[in-house]
């Protein structure tokens, strides 16, 4: 993996990096980090072009399979969770507070444990910015809890 490639990775990773500290980091000239971390930029905006595209694309084909009207379960969601963007706020800020400490601490997880703590923060920020009385929210963080130890003691689903 070459520098460039090393710098890109990390700026995938921390995309609010600041540029003299990864420049310092990496021993990297800055205006050649400016650069990388716009491609990063680019690129990230060219894949959620792409991901919004297919994403209208399904809503419709699912719609159109299921007589489920998509905006209608939006709306009846917000009254169980609260406003997306809000308890988006709330999750990103507690997923980021656990995932700065794994990779300070060099915590090594797997694929299965660092979902299951991505879901349970994301049911967390549910219960804050919704209905804290909502039993199923309950119930899929013990779930995704239980996925992992089941397979800690053999057990894969």
């Amino acid at each position: 993996m070459t520098k460039s490639d090393k710098i890109r990775e990390y700026f995938r990773k921390h995309p609010d990096a600041d540029v003299a500290k990864v420049a310092a980091k990496f021993e990297a000239a800055k205006p050649m980090v400016y650069k990388l971390r716009k491609q990063v930029a680019e690129t990230d905006a060219v894949n959620m072009g792409l991901a919004k595209q297919v994403w209208e694309a399904s809503v419709e084909a699912y719609e159109r399979e299921t007589g489920t009207d998509v905006d209608e379960t939006l709306d009846n969601r917000a009254q169980d969770y609260g406003k997306f963007i809000e308890g988006a706020e709330i999750m990103q800020m507690l997923k980021r507070i656990v995932h700065n400490y794994i990779e300070a601490r060099g915590t090594k997880l797997a694929f299965d444990q660092r979902e299951a703590i991505d879901m349970i923060i994301h049911k967390l920020g549910r219960i804050i910015n919704g209905n804290p009385d909502k039993v199923d929210t309950w119930v899929d963080i013990a779930g995704y809890a239980k996925l992992v130890a089941d397979r800690l003691e053999g057990v894969e689903r």
